[in-house]
């Protein structure tokens, strides 16, 4: 089927391969989901290769990708490799091993965290037990694995291979600076909850949660990091929106700046979502899953109406905004679209700026705007989509105007 995709001696290879079938199928799946030719030649080509080291190797029925051999053959290929080059090495081993008859696979968007075997069961049954009893969202989740799987590894490391043999000093440790990376603050409930868990198994003492440090945290320490509203058109300009990407990113970074959506309810915003008749977005709030209704402004219905006319890649996917390189499918749960806004930054000429570059500052921005022109808190509380008032209480630390009006004089003070 893919036999013009070789020449000379891998060809006849390739044509003769017990693993042609497979190849085909995977190859298939690639054209359907419209990876360029490039790609799929690459793939070709180190499925062909791997599958002769699997044949010399005797390898049936075929390894799992974290088997040993396959550790070994991956480490070889990728020696000397560029880092772009490693991921499509590791990318084609791992899909070649793990796609079923029909060449379907799951992509994986990022490589998951590195668990020591004798953690892993532990891990699973602790991650069933929060989602039962908790109602453990799958990003929550994805955290949870994430640090515990760090601190499995900080225990192996350390010569810890079950949990009974966890000291309050190993805590602490990890807590502190484990990795170089300083203090893991971010850590401390997780810890503090799966040792709680741990001790009601029976598997670690009740005290080894109070080993986890507790730092006193103070809210509103810090003041929001805003832009200027010229700022704001200035990155708004700057997006290129003769190209379908840039219409993409300029209706991305339009809904932020016109309505200070979260990342997460731009990332999951629907066709479905949009009344173009009516003029309303009407989502539901992936953090709070609270309904939240927006008129559709002007100038929003402009960029998303010429990004999903021309521009959109084709797809019966309902979500608005997709990828624009194969598969094209809606961003992974994982994206903050953090570099949708860098590269916004970059072209406006403020990639220099000290504090955030993720789109939560169009947030903070359109929060103090409000707060400065006289909109009531709970006004303000809608079109973020806050639960409650005490949230949004939290811009007027940088509403230096109203202060000013609030300011006891020196007169008074001195009386």
């Amino acid at each position: 089927m893919f036999s013009n995709w070789f020449s000379g001696d891998d060809l006849e290879r390739y044509r003769t391969s017990p693993h042609k079938q497979r190849i085909d199928a995977i190859a298939s799946s690639l054209l359907r989901l419209k990876y360029a030719s490039e790609v799929i030649r690459q793939h070709l080509h180190e499925w062909l290769r791997f599958s002769r080291t699997l044949d010399a190797k005797e390898a049936t029925p075929l390894p799992a990708p974290t088997a040993e051999p396959v550790r070994q053959y991956v480490a070889e290929r990728v020696a000397g490799c560029s880092a772009s080059r490693s991921r499509v090495l590791r990318a084609s081993v791992r899909i070649f091993l793990e796609a079923d008859e029909q060449g379907r696979f799951r992509r994986r968007v990022c490589c998951p965290p590195s668990t020591p075997p004798w953690f892993g069961p532990i891990l699973t049954l602790y991650l069933e037990f929060v989602r039962n009893h908790r109602g453990l969202s799958q990003k929550t989740a994805r955290k949870y694995i994430q640090k515990l799987s760090a601190f499995a590894q900080y225990l192996e490391d350390a010569d810890v291979a079950q949990l009974s043999c966890i000291t309050p000093g190993h805590v602490r440790d990890f807590y502190e600076n484990a990795g170089h990376v300083g203090p893991r603050r971010s850590y401390g409930s997780t810890l503090r909850v799966f040792f709680r868990w741990a001790a009601v198994q029976g598997w670690v003492a009740d005290s080894l949660g109070d080993a986890v440090p507790r730092p006193r945290q103070y809210r509103h320490v810090n003041l929001p990091d805003v832009l200027s509203a010229a700022e704001v058109e200035r990155i708004l300009a700057a997006v290129d929106q003769s190209t379908a990407l840039g219409r993409r990113d300029y209706a991305i970074l339009l809904l932020a700046a016109r309505y200070g959506l979260r990342p997460c309810d731009i990332r999951q915003l629907t066709l479905d979502d949009i009344d173009w008749r009516a003029g309303r977005i009407d989502l539901r709030q992936l953090k709070t899953g609270r309904p939240l209704a927006l008129p559709l402004l002007h100038d929003v219905a402009q960029a998303l109406s010429g990004y999903v006319r021309d521009g959109r890649p084709a797809s019966s996917d309902r979500t608005v905004f997709l990828r624009h390189c194969a598969p094209f499918e809606p961003f992974a749960p994982e994206n903050n679209l953090t570099a949708n806004m860098r590269g916004a930054l970059q072209r406006a000429g403020l990639a220099g700026r000290t504090g955030r570059r993720g789109m939560y500052l169009f947030r903070h921005t359109l929060a103090t705007r409000l707060l400065a022109g006289g909109r009531p808190l709970k006004t303000i509380a809608d079109v973020l989509g806050h639960a409650s008032t005490d949230t949004t209480y939290g811009y007027t630390r940088v509403d230096l105007a109203g202060l000013r009006t609030v300011a006891i004089s020196e007169e008074e003070v001195s009386r």
